[in-house]
């Protein structure tokens, strides 16, 4: 049941992404996405070289989507490899008990914290592999501006999810 709740998460956030927030610019700077809140919350029990199968998964399909030649494959599997140390450092021991993290299981602000720093991270890898030969300063830009609608989005959707 775990598994079919989880590809319907996946699917539904993808379709959000390539039809909806695919298609929105605003300004040239924001670039939000959404797809990431799967990989957020996929189950802390699978094994680290599942986790970057899916990882790698997730990005290709995006990639096939946004045709941007492998830059979110690269993306979320370097996500999904320092998420699980991440999740060591953060959620202490008896909040792993759990199959999945989210708001409700590992709290507000432990979520808040581990959200913020992967979305970063993925952004920083987006931004620098898209933005080559751009300058730095839009770079940057792009990365904070995206980044924090990103959060805020991720961040929404999981309040919505706890309800």
């Amino acid at each position: 049941m775990k598994w079919i709740r989880q590809t319907i998460r996946f699917i539904v956030l993808l379709l959000l992404q390539v039809l909806l927030i695919n298609n929105l610019r605003i300004s040239g700077y924001c670039h939000p996405y959404l797809y990431v809140a799967c990989l957020l919350v996929m189950p802390i029990t699978l094994p680290r070289w599942v986790d970057l199968i899916i990882g790698a998964f997730v990005g290709l399909i995006l990639d096939a989507f946004c045709n941007s030649a492998g830059v979110h494959m690269a993306a979320c599997t370097m996500v999904m490899l320092i998420r699980p140390y991440l999740i060591e450092r953060m959620v202490v021991e008896s909040e792993r008990l759990t199959d999945e993290i989210n708001i409700s299981s590992i709290g507000p602000t432990s979520f808040s914290i581990y959200a913020a720093i992967l979305i970063a991270a993925h952004h920083v890898v987006v931004f620098f592999l898209t933005n080559w030969f751009h300058s730095v300063l839009f770079t940057l830009g792009q990365i904070t501006v995206s980044a924090a609608i990103t959060y805020g989005l991720v961040i929404g959707y999981e309040f919505l999810r706890k309800k």
